[in-house]
């Protein structure tokens, strides 16, 4: 389990990256009309998304011989500039105004990559993984900083502490129900 620098207990890795999971899931049936089966890129990026905010931070853990116990330490403090909404809204932003093309790539006679599609996609499933870890940080007590990212005042709803046992299956539900959206957008013969 991870401690935060203000000793509050932060979401666990597992359970970023199966909300982020969820997340990308989401992703790729909201483009699966625009993009097909290119929409997909969404799901992996979408999972590696979902830890993001703590692993931009570039930490790693150094014994503490005052304290007797490893410690957290990172290069960007945890919980500011990574966990900024608006630089997560940016991003999100900028994935769905993206006027960039990219030419396909024409694999066969019959087969074409539409590259541009897979990248928009794997983007935005990135991003939405990121925005999904914010949110499931709020409700925790060390909360986000909202004015600005190293503000010490921070926005929290106060519901509760995570890094329990329950987070797992609260993410692995979440998975399971934009599984199941995907599978409606895109059916059977989607496939």
């Amino acid at each position: 389990m991870t401690t935060s620098f203000h000793g509050g207990f932060v979401m666990g890795r597992t359970g970023h990256h199966l909300t982020g999971l969820a997340a990308g899931l989401l992703v790729a049936a909201a483009g699966w009309h625009a993009f097909g089966a290119s929409s997909l890129a969404a799901v992996p990026f979408g999972w590696s998304g979902g830890s993001a905010p703590d692993w931009l931070e570039i930490a790693h853990a150094e014994f503490s011989g005052s304290r007797q116990k490893w410690i957290r330490v990172s290069v960007i403090p945890h919980r500011t500039i990574t966990h900024w909404w608006p630089l997560w809204l940016a991003l999100a932003l900028l994935v769905t105004v993206w006027p960039v093309h990219v030419p396909a790539i024409h694999l066969f006679a019959s087969k074409t990559l539409e590259i541009g599609g897979v990248l928009r996609m794997a983007l935005a499933g990135f991003t939405a993984g990121g925005v999904m870890h914010l949110l499931m940080d709020v409700p925790n007590p060390t909360g986000i900083p909202i004015l600005t990212p190293l503000a010490r005042s921070r926005w929290s709803l106060h519901w509760w502490k995570s890094g329990n046992a329950l987070e797992p299956l609260a993410g692995m539900a979440m998975a399971a129900v934009a599984g199941a959206v995907l599978w409606m957008v895109a059916g059977p013969q989607g496939w």
